[in-house]
């Protein structure tokens, strides 16, 4: 980079350096050590190969006089040790540090030689962490940490964990191992908040029933967290391990809740009755593992709710009716959630679940005009063999609609103004419009926008920069994501070399001697 562009860059409050610092390893020696002088003489600390009384734009970057809020490095952990150093204390305004551990570059030390690095910044507030490759030896002395988010896979990220407990408001953790969960429940969280806990790695089924040590442990750590009033579960590991505790001990601060790919007995789940200050649910890939769905739950103050392929989980009846806002993906309590939730002003119907809605849509999606308050509805996932459009009803109060990952035809433009004949505003995100054929010369995008301002006169018409406008045909294919992803490998010459199948076991053994 030159070192010109400086006079532009002193209202500079974001810094974003992405390098992984490692080199193929097919190139020759030689090359390699070029790269290395190359690099050496302009990025790395110490002697400069610049002009005597100049300074490089890296020394410039990190002297101090840029406003830098945020700070986002991705590279080996020896070499990000060797670029940030102690420079981190030279950047006094820092509100964020984001530090992304690659594998080590050809210039890295083994960690065993490794100098140990002293992460020190007196008035930083956030800290994260996120691992591609091992950390090597390191401390945190960060005496103004409130928000700290990392990966644990060895003891270095735990000891730093632990030691930062005490001044922490949010913590989002993942674990690699075990006793990195077992160790954090013995520590206490006396200003915790907000916690998101993931154990990494899939687990298909629930754990073994806790030992009445784990759940002592689980009791004490929910305990020393007085004021936790968001939790974020990932995996049934920690929810089977943390959920009783927080159902039994925590219920009076929690107001946000969340839930994700956990298989809960029924036994356990029940327990979330006891949650009555919540305001905010969220249920993603959950499952029941016996029985039928919850049903005349009590959540008075209950306000947002999120059920995403979790439908063996609660049954949508009239102990939801004061909910306002709903995330759903379809299935058959369509129509029963319209019935019931009679407060509800923003629904978003998630239609790319992982089974079938044709005959859903076909049965339900007419019950969408019972719904007297919603006035936001956000449709998600509309292929061109969904056609909801053809089993609706007409939706006067319906103010805004929000279209999100669907293909919308050429021919739904007058079945939107038809069923939503007070729109005011319509967004496309991540949206796709298909057509058959347009005049020559026009940019299709542009041209399909305009024609859907022509059908909705009255209406706010917001495409985003991701929606895009295709042929039909090409539409089309790309709904079968699995040839669609073939195909674009196929356009960009990459080969394709098919897995070698094993040998078949000849089911006369002699033929094996005879071929040997």
């Amino acid at each position: 980079m030159s070192i010109q562009p400086q006079p532009y860059m002193q209202a500079c409050v974001h810094c974003v350096f992405h390098d992984c610092g490692s080199y193929p390893e097919e190139k020759s020696q030689q090359e390699i050590l070029n790269m290395c002088k190359a690099q050496r003489s302009a990025d790395e600390p110490g002697p400069s190969t610049q002009k005597p009384g100049d300074i490089t734009l890296e020394q410039f970057l990190f002297s101090g006089e840029l406003p830098l809020r945020t700070l986002e490095i991705k590279a080996s952990f020896d070499r990000m040790r060797r670029f940030l150093g102690d420079r981190l204390t030279a950047l006094k305004t820092l509100q964020e540090l984001k530090l992304t551990v690659l594998p080590d570059s050809i210039e890295d030390l083994p960690a065993e030689i490794a100098p140990h690095w002293i992460i020190y910044h007196e008035h930083l507030p956030m800290l994260i962490w996120e691992l591609y490759a091992n950390t090597n030896g390191y401390e945190v002395i960060l005496p103004a940490v409130e928000r700290y988010h990392l990966e644990i896979a060895n003891d270095f990220d735990l000891d730093a964990m632990l030691v930062l407990s005490s001044q922490l408001v949010e913590l989002s953790v993942w674990y690699y191992f075990d006793r990195g969960m077992e160790q954090t429940f013995v520590v206490t969280f006396p200003k915790l908040r907000k916690l998101l806990m993931k154990r990494f790695g899939g687990d298909c089924r629930s754990p073994e029933p806790n030992t009445r040590a784990d759940e002592l442990s689980a009791e004490r750590f929910i305990q020393s967290s007085p004021l936790l009033e968001d939790v974020y579960f990932i995996s049934s590991t920690i929810a089977f391990r943390l959920f009783r505790a927080l159902c039994l001990y925590g219920a009076e601060p929690l107001c946000r809740l969340t839930l994700r790919d956990v298989i809960f007995p029924r036994e356990l789940f029940l327990l979330i009755r006891r949650l009555k200050n919540l305001q905010f649910l969220r249920l993603k890939n959950c499952i029941l593992e016996e029985g039928s769905r919850l049903r005349a739950l009590d959540f008075p103050h209950l306000r947002h709710l999120e059920i995403i392929n979790s439908s063996t989980c609660l049954r949508l009846d009239a102990s939801f009716a004061h909910v306002r806002r709903l995330k759903y993906s379809m299935d058959s309590q369509l129509s029963r959630l319209c019935r019931h939730m009679i407060m509800l002003e923003d629904l978003e119907v998630k239609l790319n679940t992982k089974v079938p809605v044709a005959e859903n849509i076909r049965e339900h999606f007419h019950s969408l005009a019972n719904l007297q308050s919603l006035r936001t509805l956000r449709l998600t996932g509309i292929k061109t063999f969904t056609r909801p459009w053809d089993f609706c009803k007409p939706m006067p109060r319906v103010e805004r609609l929000v279209l999100r990952y669907c293909n919308l035809l050429r021919c739904n433009f007058k079945h939107l103004r038809l069923l939503f004949p007070r729109l005011q505003a319509l967004e496309l995100v991540h949206s796709v419009i298909a057509y058959k054929k347009l005049p020559d010369g026009v940019k299709p995008t542009a041209f399909m926008e305009k024609r859907l301002k022509q059908f909705l006169p009255n209406c706010c018409v917001l495409v985003y920069p991701s929606t895009r406008a295709e042929p039909l045909s090409k539409v089309l294919r790309m709904e079968d994501g699995y040839q669609w992803k073939l195909e674009l490998i196929r356009s960009q010459d990459i080969q394709m070399i098919p897995l070698r199948k094993k040998n078949r076991c000849p089911e006369n053994p002699k033929e094996v001697s005879q071929n040997s």
